[in-house]
């Protein structure tokens, strides 16, 4: 009897000892005395029968949420917020007959908005590492949620990449391309970053396979060309585009982007092809349009410079005809690049390169009203 009133008396110690320690934290988090409160309650989850009670937990979580709202205690606590949040969800786990829920769920509300606050206080210092770590905790509270804090998401990406942590930022741009958020941008920005990384072959899968989803997206496609282009790999992208015509037809940009590789090629012909089949599809496409322009209007510079080239005071009759020829060509090349730089013109009528085009054709064509006007509209725009 003796011994078993020995074991009941420990068991009542212990009993007592795990909840005077809550007891102890609740009233020093009362009274704002938040580390001897944190002292208590940290003793308090050591202790089998206080861990096992949803209310240490909770009563947890809300002493480390006040440490995390007082910045004196920022370097001794650096990971309040986080214990917070797990104090919390454990709070959770052991409210089996759920009486607590909204109370819980209200605290991890408050750890997620101090989370996303003290994201933008870092992003706005600068710390863009430590930014991106408070955004990632405000979505790992809104998955405890059962929810997607999509802005969070997002933002952690960015203040990764401003941080030059490439590896973290491609992930959550990433994650940001699961839930569908900010696409098809995201993909460009995890190109650009595997790019910095000198990764272009992961920078084109990503966008070969983002382009399944989107197949008309203009910026990914330009984007996949700039990486042909950079490399000079004129055969790959050519290769690339004209399977992606052929699968799609119909696809206006994916002729126009065939048409800028062919041009880098020098295959002039081939280059023209593809235009006026980008043209077909789509008739006021202003990139088409202007770049099959200035095309023709560069063979026409060109012509004129080696018709210049050709003038001497004296020249033969064969010379003289060969000169003549050149600029009669040149006039011809003016003349047909003239109705696509129009047409560009009346697309996006304050294009600075289309207006010039425009003013030098109208000068040697003699069109002297459309020369005004243009050189009217250069001078709007250079005020």
């Amino acid at each position: 009897m003796k011994q078993f009133l020995m074991i009941f008396g420990l068991l009542m110690a212990f009993t007592a000892l795990g909840q005077k320690e809550v007891v102890s934290a609740y009233n020093a988090n009362k009274d704002g005395d938040y580390r001897a409160a944190a002292t208590y309650i940290d003793q308090a989850i050591l202790i089998e029968k206080a861990n096992v009670k949803d209310k240490t937990w909770r009563y947890r979580g809300d002493i480390y949420l006040n440490i995390s709202r007082d910045s004196s205690y920022a370097i001794e606590y650096p990971n309040a917020l986080r214990i917070a949040m797990e104090s919390f969800l454990k709070a959770g786990e052991l409210d089996v007959k759920s009486r607590y829920t909204d109370e819980i769920r209200f605290g991890l509300a408050q750890v997620q908005t101090e989370a996303n606050g003290k994201g933008i206080n870092h992003y706005n210092t600068s710390t863009f590492d430590a930014a991106g770590s408070s955004f990632d905790l405000a979505a790992e509270v809104a998955r405890g949620f059962g929810m997607v804090d999509t802005m969070a998401i997002y933002n952690a990406a960015l203040c990764y990449e401003k941080a030059d942590l490439v590896d973290l930022a491609i992930q959550r741009y990433s994650d940001c391309a699961e839930i569908e958020y900010q696409v098809p941008n995201v993909f460009l920005f995890i190109s650009s970053l595997y790019r910095s990384a000198d990764n272009d072959e992961a920078a084109l899968k990503t966008l070969q396979d983002a382009r399944v989803t989107y197949p008309r997206e203009q910026s990914l496609i330009i984007e996949e060309l700039n990486i042909y282009l950079t490399n000079q790999d004129f055969e790959r992208a050519k290769s690339n585009l004209e399977l992606a015509a052929e699968q799609d037809p119909t696809n206006e940009i994916l002729w126009f982007s065939l048409g800028s590789v062919f041009d880098n090629l020098g295959n002039v012909d081939e280059a023209v092809t593809a235009y006026l089949k980008a043209i077909e599809v789509k008739a006021d496409y202003f990139d088409a349009n202007y770049n099959l322009g200035a095309l023709y209007f560069n063979q026409a510079v060109q012509g004129i410079n080696e018709a210049n080239e050709l003038w001497k005071p004296r020249m033969t009759k064969s010379q003289a005809t060969a000169q003549k020829k050149l600029e009669t060509d040149s006039k011809a090349l003016f003349v047909t690049a003239r109705p696509y730089l129009e047409e560009a013109h009346a697309v996006d009528a304050m294009d600075i390169e289309t207006i010039r085009s425009l003013k030098d054709i109208y000068a040697r064509t003699g069109e002297d009203d459309k020369f005004l006007e243009m050189n009217a509209l250069l001078k709007s725009a250079a005020k």
